[in-house]
């Protein structure tokens, strides 16, 4: 029985030891090892807050980026849409104009054509006069059968034709 209570109730002086070395370990532990555990583990941490404030910084400065380019996009549409109207209303400019000059240039045709017309119009019936007046006088000097000058024949057939054309 000795025996169980020796291993029951150890040496005092190995369990005061004991207590002693684990005191003192629990210590140098504390010191050499909790407190620069702890330093780097809150360095670390402010570390870690530091780059997690610096990534929300970067995510608004992207954010207020992005929003500026929607701005200027907007803007650059705005202004493109402008810049085709602008365009298409100078090509409808442009286009009247043309079409303004094309309707001069044919009415300067046509004008002129009709004052081409009139003349040779003018032309043809002094001509028929000339061919009538010659073949009145044909005709009378067979029916007289005497010879008028020439001048009394074309006083004669020129009141006859103005005597016709009042008719």
């Amino acid at each position: 029985m000795e025996e169980v209570l020796n291993i029951i109730n150890p040496m005092t002086s190995t369990v005061f030891w004991s207590v002693i070395v684990f005191i003192l370990l629990i210590v140098v532990l504390w010191r050499f090892v909790l407190k620069p555990v702890n330093r780097i583990i809150a360095k670390r941490q402010e570390e870690i807050q530091e780059s997690v404030n610096i990534a929300d910084k970067q995510k608004l400065d992207a954010q207020e980026f992005i929003e500026g380019q929607k701005v200027q996009l907007e803007a650059v549409k705005k202004e493109a849409r402008q810049i085709i109207e602008d365009s298409k209303a100078a090509a409808r400019k442009i286009k009247d104009e043309i079409e303004e000059k094309a309707s001069e240039k044919s009415r300067l045709i046509l004008d002129s054509a009709l004052e081409e017309i009139k003349a040779e119009r003018d032309r043809s019936v002094v001509a028929v006069k000339n061919q009538i007046i010659e073949i009145a006088m044909d005709a009378t000097e067979r029916i007289i059968g005497k010879s008028l000058s020439e001048e009394e024949h074309k006083k004669l057939i020129e009141e006859s034709l103005k005597e016709v054309q009042r008719i």
